[in-house]
């Protein structure tokens, strides 16, 4: 499998799995993180002046990753209780009997 499909297939199945968002606060700090490290191979030959201006990025690069972090937090939460309420509405499901789905051809027409 070439990797232009491998990637096609992995974005298929973090959608498939209901976390695209999370890959894609993941893919943000991928980026930051090239960033930072583009950053450090810029920095000039004096110490005091590559000192200064990698201060000033990881200033500005930490406060963005900080916002990712929060985002993060803030997207596992929701995820997690997400996750806690289809599994409540799974196991409610499970006790009034619902018969499992039987359509044949992979798209359920007996549950509408």
């Amino acid at each position: 499998m070439r990797p232009e499909e491998m990637a096609s297939e992995a974005g298929k199945l973090w959608n498939r799995i209901g976390l695209q968002s999370l890959r894609q606060a993941l893919d943000r700090v991928d980026r930051l993180e090239r960033d930072l490290e583009e950053a450090l191979k810029s920095l000039p030959a004096c110490d005091d002046c590559a000192r200064l201006r990698l201060l000033e990025g990881i200033e500005r690069a930490g406060v963005r990753l900080s916002k990712e972090a929060v985002s993060l937090t803030v997207l596992v939460g929701t995820l997690k209780e997400a996750a806690s309420i289809a599994d409540r509405q799974r196991g409610e499901l499970a006790k009034r009997g619902i018969p499992p789905c039987r359509c044949s051809t992979g798209q359920c027409t007996c549950h509408k």
